[in-house]
């Protein structure tokens, strides 16, 4: 196990420097307000620093929406579909679910992510995943951290903390940070990545072309194009090697969510429009 805290002050430099670099999940000089208007958060808190990503809640919220035809937030709060014990919790559920989802402002990614939900019920988690990891910056700090570890390791939660301190220096403190690790980890283990309640063992998930599709469209709009979308984060984070995902596009392409060409050494990988098309969401042509 590696300890909490780097040894000595050079150390913790090259920590630092490391950890901002491991892993890059926008490429470079892309306008804030355009990641906005998808829903993506590129900086600032997330709902992981007092919840995890909250699948079971999501699921019988969406479920339950769509079969009464009721306002999601109706739903929680007023109907209490969830059966919080109180108001103020019913509320406050409504806050994180609303904030994590975007499901009072609904962007365009929540959009996705709801044309999906029915289509695609093997991938509903991983699903739900890529947008928690799309608007909570917290949660994509500790990514590489599971991601990166061999099937059948045990992740430790010291390490987790470890790559949170590194990558918010001072700004954290030790009881937030021990926190936001067990919110993470349990955020993993909903996805399906973790094992276990106490000894958190990696475990491969099994994406469905659909995830494939959701992936390679929020890496498009990230910034990525053709190969580099193969090889992004969004994909390693389904545990598709870059053949694997391309091998699911194009098994998304049979479902009308992708389109792709090769030609020699060039492969070109349209999300987009199909997906527009597929799931009536209009405006991802022009995000």
């Amino acid at each position: 196990m590696q300890p909490d805290g780097p040894a000595d002050k050079s150390a913790q430099t090259s920590d630092i420097e490391v950890a901002s670099a491991a892993v890059d999940w926008t490429s470079a000089g892309l306008r804030a307000d355009r990641l906005a208007a998808f829903g993506f958060r590129p900086a600032g808190g997330g709902v992981h620093q007092s919840k995890t990503m909250m699948f079971q809640e999501i699921e019988q919220l969406l479920a339950t929406g769509a079969r009464l035809g009721k306002d999601l937030k109706q739903c929680v709060v007023e109907d209490n579909v969830l059966g919080k014990k109180t108001s103020s919790t019913r509320i406050l559920t409504w806050r994180h679910l609303a904030s994590l989802y975007g499901l009072a402002a609904q962007p365009t990614i929540t959009r996705v992510l709801l044309g999906l939900w029915a289509a695609d019920i093997p991938g509903r988690r991983l699903n739900a995943l890529l947008v928690a990891l799309s608007r909570d910056p917290f949660l994509r700090d500790t990514a590489d951290e599971v991601v990166s570890a061999s099937v059948g390791a045990q992740v430790f939660r010291s390490k987790v903390e470890h790559t949170i301190h590194v990558r918010h220096p001072g700004r954290l403190s030790d009881k937030m940070v021990r926190s936001l690790a067990q919110n993470c980890n349990a955020t993993w283990t909903q996805s399906g990545h973790l094992t276990g309640s106490v000894k958190k063992l990696r475990q491969r998930v099994t994406p469905t072309p659909a995830n494939t599709a959701f992936a390679a469209l929020i890496a498009t709009v990230c910034g990525f194009g053709g190969p580099s979308i193969l090889s992004s984060m969004w994909m390693r984070v389904l545990d598709l090697t870059p053949e694997q995902a391309l091998d699911h596009l194009r098994r998304a392409e049979a479902l009308g969510l992708a389109r792709v060409r090769s030609a020699g050494d060039v492969t070109e990988i349209a999300v987009r429009q199909p997906m527009a098309t597929a799931l009536g969401v209009g405006e991802l042509e022009h995000v």
